[in-house]
Formats: structure tokens, C-alpha cells, sequence
């Protein structure tokens, strides 16, 4: 973690977290980027995915269903090696 906010949540070992990002009420797993200024609510992220800077996830619901799972509780699921923009 360079500089960004973990707050109620999982980080898995091999995860980087960027300068300005913040994540909150989500599990990360390993081999995971996050660019600097991202946020990530109540999120879900499997292996390899990167998180490119300045993305979101977990802040506009119906722009996450068009691209990644959103259960009716509104937990975003992030696949397996994607990358969120």
C-alpha cells in the first residue's frame, strides 16, 4: 500500500495498492493492481485483475452490471484477470 486508504476490508498477499486509491467493504485476491485515484466499494476482485487509475467500482451500480456481476445487494464481482476502467 503507496499511499492509498483500506477501510472494513480483505487484501490477499501480492496486491498493489496506489497513491489516492481507496477501497472499501471489499476483498481483494492476490496478483492484483489498483491504480492511483481508483475507488472500490463493496467489491469482490479475483486473482490478476488490474484496476487501472482513476477507475470505480461499486460507485455507479447500473454502469458495473453492464461490464461485471452485481448481486441484489449491490456486491460488485470482478472475474478473473480483467481489466476495470
Amino acid at each position: 500500500i503507496a499511499g492509498g486508504r483500506v477501510e472494513s476490508s480483505v487484501i490477499s498477499y501480492d496486491v498493489r495498492i496506489a497513491s489516492g486509491a481507496v477501497i472499501q467493504s471489499s476483498v481483494v485476491m492476490p496478483n492484483v493492481v489498483i491504480g492511483s485515484g481508483s475507488i472500490i466499494r463493496n467489491a469482490i476482485i479475483d486473482k490478476g485483475v488490474v484496476v487501472e487509475p482513476g477507475a470505480q467500482l461499486g460507485v455507479d451500480l447500473a454502469k458495473d452490471a453492464k461490464r461485471y456481476t452485481v448481486t441484489e445487494s449491490g456486491l460488485v464481482v470482478v472475474g478473473k484477470g480483467q481489466i476495470v476502467t
